[in-house]
């Protein structure tokens, strides 16, 4: 009897654990579900804010076109990847003009999943995560 109510103790603190990762595994989704990874933009636009941040960084721009200003959110692999690949706050000051490539939102939103950024100093810093990649 003591046997059989430690094992449903057991059973149900596992359930609970199971269930308290459960939400973080169910919410983290494909980037080609919310990208079209088979169609390439590329946008220059000015640096409003910028967060690094898991599980995915992002970034708030600002492009002009002929006939107004829109917001643009770039969303980029998360934090700790950015910061491996040589991504520093420093390199990325509100204000600063930027170009980047990268997959367009498939609902046709403001949205691109960054790749390729390429900084006012010239350089290039790489922000997404290439196939095979992990």
């Amino acid at each position: 009897m003591i046997r059989t109510k430690h094992t449903i103790v057991w059973l149900i603190a596992l359930s609970g654990l199971y269930l308290l990762f459960l939400n973080d595994a169910y919410c983290h989704h494909s980037i080609a579900a919310g990208f079209d990874m088979d169609s390439e933009t590329l946008l220059t636009a000015t640096i409003k804010e910028m967060d690094f941040i898991n599980p995915h960084a992002r970034m708030f721009v600002e492009r002009l076109n002929e006939n107004n200003t829109e917001i643009w959110t770039i969303w980029f692999s998360s934090a700790n990847n950015l910061f491996r690949r040589g991504w520093r706050a420093d390199d990325l000051p509100i204000g600063a003009m930027i170009t980047v490539s990268g997959f367009p939102a498939r609902d046709g939103s403001k949205e691109l999943y960054g790749g390729e950024t390429k900084l006012p100093d010239g350089r290039t810093l790489f922000g997404g995560n290439r196939p095979g990649e992990r």
